[in-house]
């Protein structure tokens, strides 16, 4: 975000290359007194991000706490993740289907979790990370985060089971044609001499549910719609 023109007090902090406790202060009582309000709001939060160099250690809660709460509750249908929410989170934190950094791959993890309802391009899309991860040319801030492996670790369950713990029901990991698509991505590229032994269990789970309105996808994650979502769902 390169180029970014800040508001106030945002173009002080960015200009200092730092944000320190003292500046996120200064954002919660005079940029974001109310929380953040508007796409505008959170992409100047990701390019302040993005300009500090060095950072406090409560930064990277209030971002995420911010950015979240923002996706989630600040813009309607308010409490859940619909379509357009979704594809913003994609097109926002991710370069070519990667997801950034890892803090924004926490944004995107915080606010599924935070949600009562996320549609299944976007729990697929966060699955996807850890198959970019064992691509033969790997690339991500999943991939930079976890331990190297060519197989499944229990670093990787503990993501999975983040990402669909709402899927399980009486034993069974109950995942739309997508959501199972990518796990078989997974199982397919992953070392098979190199595999956690609960991942066999796990994917003996699975009961794919028929859903009509989407089929597996073959095109990129992300779409080109009207660049401000969430600013129409909040209006």
């Amino acid at each position: 975000m390169g180029g970014y023109r800040f508001s106030f007090p945002a173009c002080v902090i960015a200009g200092k290359g730092r944000v320190m406790t003292d500046d996120i202060l200064m954002l919660r009582r005079f940029a974001f007194p109310d929380g953040l309000k508007s796409s505008e709001d959170a992409l100047e939060l990701l390019a302040l991000n993005e300009a500090s160099i060095e950072k406090s250690p409560q930064w990277a809660a209030y971002l995420v706490e911010s950015l979240a709460m923002f996706v989630v509750y600040g813009s309607k249908p308010e409490g859940l993740i619909d379509e357009n929410k979704a594809t913003w989170l994609m097109r926002t934190l991710s370069v070519d289907g990667a997801v950034k950094s890892a803090l924004e791959l926490e944004v995107l993890l915080h606010a599924m979790e935070l949600a009562c309802e996320v549609p299944e391009d976007l729990s697929a899309f966060a699955l996807d990370q850890l198959r970019l991860s064992l691509e033969p040319e790997p690339r991500g801030a999943y991939h930079e985060g976890r331990p190297a492996s060519d197989g499944i670790t229990n670093h990787d369950l503990i993501y999975i089971w983040r990402i669909l713990r709402g899927a399980l029901e009486r034993g069974r990991l109950m995942l739309s044609p997508l959501e199972a698509t990518v796990l078989k991505h997974i199982d397919e590229l992953a070392d098979p001499a190199v595999l956690h032994s609960d991942w066999h269990t796990m994917i003996a789970s699975i009961v794919t549910l028929d859903r009509p309105k989407q089929i597996l996808r073959s095109d990129r994650w992300l779409v080109t719609d009207d660049q401000h979502l969430l600013d129409e769902a909040a209006a």
